[in-house]
């Protein structure tokens, strides 16, 4: 098994840089789309490379729960260290089912399990014709791709789970979650929905290591829909489970990445163990909960650009950047 398990933790981080939006998408560079799936729309936001190469690799990204690809992603992809490459990449942000801002309400009985979003991710690929791309996943979402990569694996090159939780929960688990869930009354209370998200999976101190950031995950969580909200974790709670031999079956390269604070660094070491050691790679980030790409941004730049390189892409960007040095 390789490992990038160093100590990345002195790098200097930049303050975040994530925007609370009204209702609405205002990045220039991404385009909004609306995908027709078997299960319902799913509204998409694309960012094209300015370089337009050939050899150019798609990300299609899934974020986690409480969240949507702004919260969950941006900070990542616009940090300063991301600038050289970003010409170089084609990525997709797809938002959970009635996630976007100003979404209206999915009835629980329409709203699509794990599965069926695994699934739907095949209508995106179709719709913007892309034939392989890398997924890039946090908590949730990971499980999401890792479903897709079982489901289609000829399309996935390669796979960043962020603090991603893929195995399904244990029947105590299951049950304690079950029933904290059932006991929000998502249409009367909302409060009570963003409360259980905050509580039970972002209760990494951030209170304590990363105020702003809470604050901010605060304030998108009530830019969106709070039925939702409920459904999405309901759909993850219920799950099912992914087995051993489908996680060591796939092809694809594997990228872990896990805050060394996350309350579920033990369950995605675990995880880790599981991977074919020939494909994956696990990356712990010190002094970090679960959201990664948001805490800590430029500790994960580096590693996701080897990640890349050493599955074909951006040898434009490296021939440009050696071009330039000489």
């Amino acid at each position: 098994m390789s490992s990038l398990n160093k100590s990345i933790g002195s790098v200097t981080e930049s303050p975040i840089n994530v925007v609370v939006h009204n209702y609405d998408n205002n990045d220039p560079t991404e385009t909004r789309h609306e995908v027709p799936t078997k299960h319902g729309k799913l509204v998409c936001f694309q960012k094209i490379g300015s370089n337009q190469s050939p050899n150019m690799p798609t990300i299609i990204s899934y974020h986690d729960l409480g969240l949507n690809h702004t919260t969950c992603f941006s900070p990542f992809f616009n940090h300063p260290n991301m600038a050289h490459i970003l010409p170089y990449l084609n990525i997709i942000h797809i938002e959970a089912p009635g996630h976007e801002f100003n979404a209206e309400t999915i009835p629980s009985s329409q709203y699509p399990t794990i599965t069926e979003m695994a699934e739907d991710i095949q209508y995106v690929s179709d719709y913007f014709k892309v034939k392989v791309f890398i997924g890039l996943g946090a908590g949730a979402g990971g499980c999401i791709l890792t479903q897709y990569s079982i489901l289609y694996p000829r399309s996935v090159v390669g796979l960043v789970l962020v603090g991603s939780v893929i195995k399904s929960f244990s029947w105590l688990d299951w049950v304690k979650s079950w029933v904290e869930l059932t006991t929000l009354p998502s249409l009367k209370n909302p409060t009570g929905v963003r409360k259980y998200l905050i509580d039970h999976y972002y209760a990494d101190n951030l209170e304590e290591t990363n105020p702003d950031l809470l604050e901010i995950i605060k304030k998108e969580m009530i830019l969106i829909n709070p039925d939702n909200l409920y459904h999405y974790v309901h759909s993850f709670v219920k799950r099912d489970d992914i087995k051993e031999e489908q996680i060591k079956a796939l092809t694809c390269k594997v990228l872990l990445v896990v805050g060394k604070d996350s309350t579920y660094k033990e369950d995605i070491i675990d995880l880790f163990s599981q991977f074919n050691p020939r494909n994956s790679t696990i990356l712990q980030v010190p002094d970090c909960g679960i959201l990664v790409t948001a805490e800590k941004p430029g500790d994960i730049v580096d590693p996701f650009k080897l990640f890349m390189q050493g599955i074909g892409f951006l040898l434009d960007y490296y021939q440009s950047h050696d071009d330039a040095q000489k």
